[in-house]
């Protein structure tokens, strides 16, 4: 079922506060403590840059939460010194990195909210705007991963996917939630490289995706799958950690 309808009169949406919530708990708590709680797998920022500018951040923290996980996060972007667009996210999955909630509002700019919650064998996509509620359905797989618009820490689940599979081929399909559409994310190539952040050079290793035939290039940290880098040269679009974090 693939069709967009107004759901303005008929949806109960849930409290957009989740986000906010859980978004100020996870990103107030040191970068310092991802060594000492057991249930934070990973927290920092990423420096985002499009074309030869750059552009924002992305400030996000991953945690285990019962047999699956939750990433949070924050993305500012701004143009000359001006604020253009900030948007606070929550991913949530089960143990096998599949999304089960996704959640992202705008802050600070006309009120957006975009909901996607699994429900049995399907997945609903609800878009709450000042023009009104639109919602789309669909069908739910163990194969699917989630990739929020411009966000790096998604990344990490997609590449927790790809290692768990030991090199066998992968049927994964990623939701890019803003359009409700799917696409085949294919695994062009897996190597062993350096990357060199902050001027010093570090292990990693790199993943060539082709995502619904859009080149998409990761570079994780080798020993825990932590994101490094995301680029997709299409669109001038790169991601950094931040040294550090």
């Amino acid at each position: 079922m693939n069709t967009w309808w107004n759901a303005s009169s008929t949806v109960s949406m849930p409290r957009p506060g989740l986000v906010t919530i859980v978004t100020a708990v996870l990103l107030s708590v040191p970068a310092a403590a991802t060594g000492q709680d057991p249930n934070l797998v990973d927290q920092g920022r990423y420096d985002i840059t499009i074309g030869d500018r750059v552009a924002g951040t992305e400030t996000f923290a991953i945690r285990r939460q019962g047999e699956g996980f939750m990433a949070v996060g924050r993305i500012q972007l701004e143009a000359e010194g001006t604020w253009l667009r900030s948007a606070e996210f929550g991913l949530r999955t089960d143990g096998a990195f599949t999304p089960v909630r996704f959640e992202t509002r705008s802050v600070g700019g006309p009120a957006r909210t975009l909901i996607v919650t699994r429900n049995g064998t399907r997945l609903r996509i609800t878009t709450s705007s000042d023009e009104g509620d639109r919602m789309r359905e669909l069908l739910a797989t163990p194969h699917q991963v989630l990739l929020g618009p411009g966000i790096a820490q998604h990344y990490y689940f997609v590449i927790r996917r790809i290692n768990a599979a030991g090199g066998l081929p992968l049927d994964l399909v990623a939701i890019r939630p803003g359009r409700g559409l799917e696409h085949t994310v294919r695994v062009d190539s897996v190597t062993t490289t350096e990357i060199t952040m902050a001027g010093a050079a570090r292990p990693a290793s790199r993943y060539d995706l082709d995502v619904g035939g859009e080149q998409h290039v990761v570079w994780a940290d080798p020993a825990d799958g932590r994101i490094l880098m995301v680029e997709i040269p299409d669109r001038r679009w790169t991601s950094v950690r931040r040294p550090g974090n």
